[in-house]
């Protein structure tokens, strides 16, 4: 629930930058993409995109078949993920849910983190990070 933007494209490079697959995009201000996308090297594939304001998704101006026809999103789709409730952080997906069969893989959020080498989680767990202070509200 970004206030601004969704996804944010911010350095034009000669080789591909990211690679942007099998996400749920979910929001309800604000505008999808900002930066330069028309010039930046990306692959994007297999994504669900839903606006829960009810705004029409636009991909910089374009609609999603005209980013698809320039090369971008193969597969993706706009459409509700069909999360249980997103107002209240639950996120969990309904068994039919289209992202799902875009390739989406529901995972517990507790569990996400680091994992594997000792030494590596523990360094992960020392870490100190200062206070959360959401940016307030834009005037009125």
């Amino acid at each position: 629930f970004s206030r601004e933007q969704q996804i944010q494209a911010s350095r034009v490079e000669n080789h591909l930058s990211f690679t942007f697959e099998n996400n749920i995009v979910y929001w309800d201000s604000g505008t999808l993409l900002a930066g330069p996308w028309n010039r930046v090297k990306f692959e994007g594939r297999n994504n669900c995109f839903w606006n829960a304001a009810g705004h029409p998704v636009d991909f910089v101006g374009k609609s999603l078949e005209q980013w698809q026809a320039a090369g971008h999103e193969a597969g993706s789709i706009i459409a509700d993920p069909e999360f249980k409730d997103p107002r209240n952080n639950d996120f969990a997906l309904a068994a039919d849910s289209p992202a799902i069969e875009l390739g989406f893989k529901p995972f517990e959020p507790a569990k996400a983190g680091v994992y594997g080498n000792p030494a590596w989680i523990r360094k992960a767990t020392e870490a100190k990070f200062p206070p959360l202070r959401p940016a307030p509200d834009p005037p009125r």
